[in-house]
């Protein structure tokens, strides 16, 4: 057991030392799931940040279809890029006649449009209608789901592939969820059985993107699931696993597995499901040894080694969030400390203590500000403080002469990962069933709320929440339109990323007339919302359609409008606080000391890291070049021209 325990640890440093296997870029996503007492408002909380470069941020809503008895259901390889798809059956936003063609290949059935196989369809006699974003997000009925990539050991490619098989991956597996199911376990096994069956497969056919993770709550049983997936090692099937979620429980998966030991039998009585083959594929591949313990994630995960923080520092601050300071110093581990799996499944909230859906959106935009990680301090957030650090890639492209090669980059060193980082593409918070009517949560004040989640286009710290509505029969246009290829006027996510970049330049200047914006547009959507329902208990699908698309028009204005202030107001060094002013005098920014030290500024080498401007002078003439010696020697050179300057008038007045 020993000698294969030491193979396999040397065969996964091998690994890691292989670029492939644990890219920093590709790991895309966070997702928190709270359950329904730690949530404080009626039920479970789910909720997902897509954190990806290249995604089509657009939300379509599938309307429900009746469903012919005998039919089959196609099934499309996995896409990310605008469009996600192109043509009828998943809503309105991926019509043709909505798309803008930036590539002449796109075209409905053909390349990636096309089906790469079949499935039979649900027995029900309808669907139900849902919201189809990056993937699967909420359905009419209140099922929804988050996700997190996660590193894995068992790798399949897509049917068509070199001769492979599998027909699923997480994305479609979400979709068809969202079209059959009520509640989470019906989620988990109609998604785990369904990849058992037809074969599952990663985003891509590396490690990094071979597993899954998806948070699973709803309104009809009122729980909440997580549930892994990987592929088996046929490439026919898959592997799985789900545990539910205690009610006082909170659940984060930042790109790693988190369901440890598996128990000897699958039943939801126990909280725990998985596939019938877990033992056999484990130790048919010599993951495991039969008669041990099988922990799922260090059984089928890929440990990270120096770069597990990437994943275990995300854990550590949501959880310290919903702690507290004082409790997160008795109940968990430090994380400088913590191995390299990170913390237990999930953390239990003490009796009183709540962590809901405006909890989650504050930990959402978060770069571990007022810790010792602050991504806004230190010389890598630059002169002004920009928490955004870009991911490890080969730039030789961009500095010929000045680069990293990819492997340098990810092998040799790392950065913090923000849980709000600049390539998110949207992230969501479930709306429990109850909704606060004051701010002040301790007040036992709420409202039923149809389904419905809050949105943000873009990085969460420079963006606004607004709602969709499942039930309504469009998504606003702000939320449908646009992709990355060009700059418009109407989508929500330009405007935000506009704002996020100029404020970005100086962000600690910048950034809190940004929050100050933000959160007044949240503050505004969550009381008229709250309006609406003090007006109608049950609004219908027209009045849901209504606010929504007023809500997220409203929002968007006041973002360019922002972004247009922002660019007169912080600029070129300055900031202008009183533009009311007889004169205008703008505050020059300049820049942080610690930072003028860092970059060597001052001439003396003592005050930080000198860089030496004047090349030809010698070190030993450094002080020659201080301040106040330089204004003492110019003092003495005005007296002694001015006695030179006496003496010559004397001397010309005698003469």
């Amino acid at each position: 057991k020993n000698k294969k325990k030491k193979m396999r640890i040397f065969l996964v440093v091998f690994v890691m030392g292989f670029h492939e296997s644990i890219s920093l870029s590709e790991d895309r996503c966070t997702t928190v799931l709270v359950g329904s007492e730690a949530s404080g408002e009626g039920g479970p909380v789910t909720s997902h940040t897509v954190d990806c470069y290249s995604c089509d941020f657009r939300f379509s809503k599938v309307p429900a279809r009746k469903v012919e008895p005998g039919s089959m259901r196609p099934v499309y390889k996995y896409r990310a890029e605008y469009p996600r798809f192109l043509g009828v059956g998943k809503g309105a936003t991926y019509y043709e006649s909505n798309t803008k063609k930036w590539s002449s290949a796109w075209a409905p059935e053909t390349g990636d449009f096309a089906p790469i196989g079949y499935i039979p369809e649900t027995e029900m006699e309808e669907t139900y209608g849902y919201v189809d974003g990056g993937y699967g997000v909420m359905n009419e009925i209140g099922l929804t789901i988050g996700e997190s990539t996660c590193a894995a050991e068992l790798i399949a490619k897509p049917a068509g592939s070199d001769g492979s098989v599998a027909l699923l991956d997480i994305r479609e597996l979400t979709l068809i969820a969202m079209e059959r199911c009520a509640t989470s376990v019906c989620a988990v096994q109609t998604m785990g059985a369904l990849a058992e069956a037809y074969g599952y497969y990663g985003a891509d056919s590396s490690h990094v993107e071979a597993g899954e993770a998806l948070t699973i709550a709803d309104r009809v049983s009122g729980e909440a699931w997580v549930f892994h997936i990987l592929a088996d090692d046929t490439g026919a099937s898959a592997v799985w696993t789900a545990r539910r979620l205690k009610n006082r429980e909170i659940a984060v998966v930042a790109n790693q597995f988190i369901i440890g030991d598996i128990p000897g039998a699958s039943s939801i009585e126990s909280g725990f499901l998985f596939s019938a083959n877990i033992r056999v594929v484990a130790a048919r591949t010599g993951l495991w040894a039969n008669g041990e313990p099988l922990n799922f994630a260090k059984t089928f995960g890929q440990p990270r080694g120096l770069l597990a923080p990437y994943a275990t520092r995300r854990q550590w601050r949501i959880f310290s969030m919903a702690l507290g300071e004082e409790l997160s110093k008795t109940l968990l581990i430090d994380p400088d400390t913590v191995d390299e799996w990170g913390y237990d499944f999930a953390i239990e909230l003490p009796p009183g203590q709540t962590f809901g859906s405006t909890s989650i959106m504050k930990a959402l935009r978060d770069h571990y500000e007022g810790t010792k990680y602050d991504m806004t301090q230190g010389p890598a957030s630059g002169p002004f403080g920009d928490p955004a650090r870009f991911d490890p890639a080969d730039n030789s492209a961009i500095f010929p002469h000045d680069y990293v090669t990819a492997t340098q980059a990810n092998d040799g060193g790392r950065f913090e990962r923000a849980i709000s980082i600049f390539r998110c593409s949207y992230s969501f918070v479930s709306q429990p069933a109850l909704f606060h009517t004051t701010d002040n949560t301790q007040e036992k004040d709420y409202l039923n709320t149809p389904p419905a989640f809050w949105t943000a286009q873009y990085a969460p710290h420079s963006a606004s929440y607004v709602l969709i509505f499942p039930q309504a029969d469009h998504i606003p246009p702000s939320l449908a339109t646009g992709s990355l290829h060009q700059v418009d006027s109407i989508s929500q996510y330009w405007a935000h990323a506009l704002v996020g970049n100029w404020a970005a330049r100086f962000y600690l200047i910048a950034q809190p007339l940004v929050v100050e914006v933000r959160d007044d547009v949240d503050k505004q959507t969550r009381a008229d919302f709250r309006d609406l329902l003090l007006r109608n208990k049950t609004p219908n699908q027209n009045e849901l359609a209504t606010f929504a698309d007023a809500a997220a028009a409203a929002a968007v204005d006041r973002w360019w409008k922002l972004f247009w202030d922002l660019c007169a107001r912080v600029k070129d060094g300055q900031r202008l606080d009183d533009r009311g002013a007889e004169k205008l005098n703008p505050t020059r920014i300049f820049y942080r000391a610690s930072w003028l030290q860092q970059t060597g500024f001052f001439f003396n080498p003592q005050q930080g890291a000198h860089m030496n401007l004047f090349t030809n002078i010698p070190s030993q003439y450094y002080d020659l070049l201080n301040p106040r010696l330089q204004l003492a020697l110019a003092f003495l050179a005005g007296m002694l021209f001015t006695i030179i300057l006496l003496r010559c008038c004397c001397g010309c007045r005698a003469a």
